[in-house]
């Protein structure tokens, strides 16, 4: 049995409401003054039409954010397996929040937004350890290391946009292979 296939005009409408999400957030940088009525005008589509897609603006939201992270998985997958020095991945990687900064400096407002990328930080950081074989006796604990990029990625978006992708990654990458 084959997938039911989403119709070309869902698609859209879809699109054209996170388009819609992301550029208000860019100009008011609130969440709290994301409306219903302000992100169906924006889209040019009507209340209705949201709300065949969608239950309320939380609901928007959470999905704007699954397809952050899933962009996100995709930037880093290619780290997994990439060795431990290499940051072209990680340029990629913090080049997708140099590219998206103006919304996501609003999100990174949100404590909840902060835990999910916590966390996620926390996955991968373990899975690239499992990935590399990377076994010591008293190792940086996961959550450590995720609160410290969180904490660099926070920063950088904020206050130190002057700072390239790759000067950022340069940073990162020594201060994580510098051993004691």
């Amino acid at each position: 049995m084959s997938a039911k296939k989403e119709d070309p005009r869902a698609i859209r409408s879809k699109r054209l409401l996170k388009e819609a999400v992301i550029s208000l957030l860019i100009e008011t940088q609130s969440l709290q003054e994301l409306t219903v009525q302000k992100v169906t005008a924006k889209a040019e589509l009507n209340r209705a039409t949201f709300y065949l897609h969608y239950l309320d603006m939380r609901d928007l939201l959470r999905s704007v954010v699954y397809d952050i992270y899933d962009e996100l998985t995709q930037k880093l997958s290619p780290l997994l397996g990439a060795k431990r020095g290499n940051i072209e991945h990680l340029v990629t990687f913090l080049d997708y929040f140099y590219e998206h900064r103006k919304y996501l400096s609003v999100l990174f407002e949100e404590k909840g937004f902060q835990q999910k990328l916590h966390n996620f930080i926390v996955e991968f950081v373990e899975a690239r350890r499992e990935a590399l074989n990377i076994e010591s006796p008293k190792p940086v604990s996961s959550d450590i290391i995720a609160a410290s990029i969180l904490g660099i990625l926070m920063w950088w978006i904020r206050y130190g946009k002057n700072y390239s992708s790759e000067y950022i990654a340069e940073q990162m990458s020594a201060w994580m292979i510098t051993k004691p």
